[in-house]
């Protein structure tokens, strides 16, 4: 196996990048017209790696390569740092970032891995390699003799197992059922389920959660108009929405591979700009009903606050960094 690296502020995405995505069901962020957006507004520069079995596409990774001050300091866009650390997770999304050929085992995996850090290495000076978001099934294939393997916050998975909402919040214990219906009685704000939104609003609240929940010393850039645009133009992506007089008060996006959904990003107005209050925990009741209605087999929220996604039904998977030369 032999691992291709580019940048995509400077060189083209080869065409079976997205026949790949397309291939293991992986959704739209995968895709190299959102990934170049975001690389544009990144804070540190993009290394995305195609690893191919002689011409055959069996890895795909979306990487950043952090200099000296990591996430404190900000690269000129198309500016790589001398040395530095790779970091691999989808960003400005937080899941996974690499993806493997379906029915590659676990020796196949392993040498992907190897075969893009070879690459790596040939081209950059590397201080270490940092995976995030790496399943149980997938930490051989990047844990090595000189690497910690640490366990992190949970992903999480929701089976949708009932023929209607209804019998779905039948299961939740009695108290959390009588206060979800609490909630969504004294919710006046129009819920829809909508193919587009409006990219400007969308993004400003987008980015207003992202900043209320940035860590300190941390420079994290805004996601752009640009971006929504291609979750927009994505036929199997949909928005769960809120909307008054006003406008846009929040939203939740989704995307559908036809097996399951995957949820990424949330955005909602701030306290001083007219927010309503329980829109959060609301919106996973609508997902749900969604995910019946197209009668997919899963919902996945995805990470961070894993226990109040465990109190919907979501059942933890464990999710690993895996960290070290």
């Amino acid at each position: 196996m032999h691992g291709e690296l580019l940048d995509p502020l400077t060189e083209a995405v080869p065409p079976d990048w997205d026949r790949f995505v397309t291939s293991v069901g992986a959704p739209v962020l995968w895709r190299a017209a959102p990934l170049t957006t975001a690389a544009w507004a990144s804070q540190s520069a993009t290394v995305l790696a195609v690893v191919r079995d002689g011409t055959d596409v069996v890895a795909l990774l979306h990487t950043r390569f952090l200099g000296a001050g990591g996430y404190r300091h900000y690269h000129r866009a198309g500016s790589v740092p001398r040395a530095g650390f790779i970091e691999c997770r989808l960003a400005p999304a937080s899941i996974a970032g690499h993806l493997f050929a379906v029915g590659l085992d676990a020796a196949g995996k392993r040498a992907a891995v190897l075969a893009f850090e070879r690459a790596v290495r040939a081209r950059h000076r590397v201080a270490g390699f940092c995976y995030r978001h790496v399943g149980s099934d997938d930490v051989a294939a990047f844990d090595r003799r000189t690497r910690r393997v640490l366990a992190v916050s949970p992903d999480t998975v929701l089976s949708t197992e009932w023929s209607s909402v209804e019998d779905y919040l039948s299961t939740l214990p009695a108290k959390w059922r009588s206060q979800l219906r609490k909630m969504r009685s004294g919710i006046t704000a129009t819920r829809a389920i909508v193919d587009t939104v409006p990219t400007a609003e969308a993004a400003r609240l987008i980015n207003l959660i992202r900043f209320r929940h940035q860590r300190r010393a941390v420079v994290r850039t805004p996601v752009p108009e640009h971006y929504l645009e291609h979750l927009n133009a994505d036929p199997a992506t949909r928005f769960a929405t809120y909307s008054d007089e006003s406008g846009l008060l929040a939203l939740s996006t989704v995307h559908d591979n036809g097996i399951d959904l995957t949820m990424s990003y949330w955005g909602a107005r701030d306290r001083v700009d007219g927010d309503v209050a329980n829109l959060y925990f609301d919106h996973y009741v609508d997902l749900v009903a969604h995910t019946i209605s197209l009668g997919r087999a899963t919902l996945r929220p995805g990470k961070g606050m894993a226990r109040i996604k465990e109190r919907f039904g979501a059942r933890p998977v464990a999710s690993n960094l895996v960290v070290g030369w």
